[in-house]
């Protein structure tokens, strides 16, 4: 039965995984008591899914009730739902975008000549939407990437060389047991001097597992050769006007 969680600890079911990723550092940023913007959901052991402003991340373990989660999508309504690949077909949903996650495999990786951890976020912003990231107004992005930094969700890093900004690579979502990376931009200015393949590496570096979405299935190949594998693939569900 899927029902609203109330705390954190009733997500400590969830596995180190990408989805889970998500919802834990949503969980630990927003907490549960601001339900008018963004919900956490538990099906039994199973499942769970995070709601934010209509945008569902689900993540779904072995025995879930993916009739009941259909469901359920139904009825509450949603902007978008994003799973791994598998959790989308067998939510009977149509996917509108998918391609690889890749895993990364723990190695050392020292840290990269002119690294930062933290930078101007309009500079940050900008350099995004200039790689075609759906970064959304500036506002939003700058109160969501600050609240997640702030609660320990999220984790900046870039290369800066000559006081500008050349390459980011951001923890988008530090869960409890997994991370999710993203946000992996080289200024166009800085191609093909390995800056991205130096930096993604040591932010995926620690203690919990690190994982991707690759935006196309063209860069797999380049994230095995920065030290990840693959992992699956994810999805995305654009709910249809």
């Amino acid at each position: 039965m899927i029902k609203l969680a109330e705390n954190k600890s009733e997500l400590k079911f969830l596995p180190a995984d990408p989805f889970a990723a998500t919802v834990t550092a949503l969980a630990e940023t927003y907490g549960f008591e601001n339900t008018d913007f963004v919900r956490f959901y538990i099906q039994d052991n199973s499942a769970a899914l995070s709601v934010i402003d209509g945008n569902v991340t689900v993540c779904a373990c072995e025995g879930a009730d993916f009739e009941e989660i259909s469901a359920f999508l139904g009825a509450a309504g949603y902007n978008s739902v994003k799973a791994e690949k598998t959790v989308i077909e067998k939510l009977k949903l149509n996917i509108s975008d998918s391609s690889y996650i890749v895993r990364f495999i723990p190695a050392f990786h020292p840290e990269p000549t002119g690294f930062v951890n933290e930078y101007d976020l309009r500079e940050i912003y900008n350099l995004l939407d200039l790689a075609g990231f759906p970064t959304g107004e500036f506002g939003a992005f700058k109160a969501d990437i600050c609240a997640r930094i702030n609660h320990g969700a999220a984790k900046f890093g870039g290369i800066v060389e000559n006081g500008k900004l050349l390459a980011t690579c951001i923890r988008l979502f530090e869960g409890d047991k997994s991370i999710l990376l993203g946000a992996v931009v080289t200024n166009p200015e800085a191609r093909g001097r390995g800056l991205a393949s130096a930096l993604v590496p040591y932010m995926a570096d620690g203690e919990k597992p690190s994982f991707l979405f690759c935006r196309n299935d063209g860069l797999l190949k380049f994230y095995e050769k920065c030290g990840f594998e693959e992992y699956g693939k994810w999805a995305i569900s654009v709910k249809e006007e």
